[in-house]
Parts: structure tokens; C-alpha cells; sequence
């Protein structure tokens, strides 16, 4: 399927039971889902257009919400290891719904952040968290902006 994403390359192989994919901030093969191909090309974009060491990306990063253990899709650190970017994946035939931005807005409660992204790999809704409130952002400044808050 084509994705709203830059081409990029993924280690793919064939085992009986299907396709996997290596994820290479987990080092572990994965099944390969539609979701699970929306993150690993979003998550290989950020690295490749923002020179991020693997290492501080978080794939299924555990928050617990209410005394439940949840899990955001992607998180991305700076180097002093404080969260700056959240992800919230789902495959290119789920509607990035009010239901998807709560999800990532609750995980962004227990785990505040300076970016929220939410992408089906078709549509990517970016947000801006400030002092001062959160607004959209087209996705095109994303490597920009998480390089910026990579800084800080």
C-alpha cells in the first residue's frame, strides 16, 4: 500500500505464519501489520530526516493511565532522555477519529510532551503543545520541529 510518508527501505522476511518486520529501535523482528508498517516508515522518516540515534525512540513506550498500563505507539527523547514527541499510529484504513486524539491526548497527560503526532500513514495530524495552548502543524515540519526540541 502507498503511504503519505517518504519512500524508505524496511528489512522484511517471510516466516510460515506471515511477514515481519525488524524494527530497529527494538532489534526484534515484528509482525508486519498495516499498523505496524505505518510505524516503522514514519519512525524510519524521523530518523533518517532528523539524524535521531535509534536509541531514543521508544516504540510501545508503557504509560499508565488510570492505574492501567497502556502503551504509546512511539516516543522519541532527547538527549537528556526527556520525552519530546509522542506517536500514535493506526493502520491506513482506520479514520484518525476524536476517539484517536483522545487516546494520545490522555497518554500526553501522564506524559507531557512538546509534540503530538497521530497518523494512519494516509493522514498525519501534527500538534504543537505550548504554554500558551496547542495548535496544528503541517507535517512537512516535522523533522524541523522534533530536531529544534531535540536541541533543547
Amino acid at each position: 500500500m502507498e503511504l503519505a510518508l517518504p519512500k524508505c527501505h524496511l528489512n522484511v522476511k517471510r516466516e510460515s505464519n506471515g511477514l515481519y518486520v525488524l524494527d530497529g529501535c527494538r532489534r526484534k523482528w515484528v509482525k508486519l501489520t498495516p499498523e505496524e508498517y505505518v510505524r516503522q516508515t514514519m519512525m524510519e522518516h524521523v530518523i533518517q530526516s532528523t539524524g535521531i540515534n535509534r536509541a531514543l525512540v521508544a516504540n510501545e513506550q508503557v504509560v499508565e493511565i488510570n492505574g492501567m498500563k497502556k502503551r504509546c505507539d512511539a516516543v522519541v527523547y532527547n538527549s537528556r532522555l526527556q520525552p519530546i514527541v509522542i506517536f500514535e499510529f493506526k493502520a491506513p484504513t482506520v479514520p484518525l477519529t476524536q476517539k484517536v486524539m483522545d487516546q494520545i491526548f490522555a497518554y500526553n497527560r501522564e506524559l507531557p510532551v512538546p509534540i503530538l503526532v497521530a497518523s494512519n500513514g494516509l493522514q498525519h495530524i501534527c500538534i504543537s503543545r505550548r504554554e500558551d495552548g496547542i495548535s496544528l502543524f503541517p507535517f512537512s515540519e516535522l523533522p524541523e520541529r522534533v530536531k529544534a526540541e531535540h536541541g533543547k
